[in-house]
């Protein structure tokens, strides 16, 4: 039993010397993931129902009933982590914010500063949710595409999203 814990403390002293004593590999030393310089970027995802976050989604669409589905974009959410939907603790610059776009327009409002595109959502928070339906896209068949474009306060483009597509199919 007395060389068992000596085994299991003289293991610990040969694995914790070269780290108290700066010998350490310097990836020991990283930053964690979140407190590393990332550049500024826009994350959009797609769901459906209770399915996994997506960028491209392919559902059929029964004429007159409704059919629901959410889009999703995150400022500055890190790459190696799973899509959530949740905020990635970093704020949006100072006077700016998050427009949700859909283009084909269909019933979405028309803005004249994005020509092609129409506002489906508007978040001054670095999440923006956006729950959807098939009246928003005329209940029609065909693609529709999806995008988040950060804009100051007069409206200006700063930053533009990844494009998502979501596709209405016949049953």
């Amino acid at each position: 039993m007395r060389r068992t814990v000596l085994f299991a403390v003289a293991a610990c002293v040969a694995f914790v010397g070269p780290l108290v004593s700066g010998a350490t590999s310097r990836s020991v030393w990283a930053k964690p993931a979140a407190r590393r310089e990332i550049s500024p970027h826009i994350t959009l995802r797609l769901r459906y129902k209770t399915g996994p976050w997506v960028t491209n989604l392919s559902v059929k669409l029964p004429k007159y009933q409704l059919e629901t589905y959410k889009v999703c974009g995150v400022w500055n959410w890190p790459d190696e982590r799973r899509f959530t939907c949740l905020g990635a603790g970093s704020r949006l610059p100072e006077g700016t914010a998050m427009r949700m776009e859909q283009s084909p327009i269909a019933k979405a409002l028309r803005r004249s500063d994005s020509p092609g595109w129409g506002m489906v959502g508007l978040s001054p928070d670095p999440v923006i949710r956006t729950p959807l339906s098939n009246t928003v896209t005329g209940n029609r068949y065909g693609t529709f595409y999806y995008r988040v474009t950060l804009r100051n306060a007069s409206g200006k483009t700063l930053l533009t999203s990844n494009r998502v597509q979501l596709v209405w199919r016949r049953p």
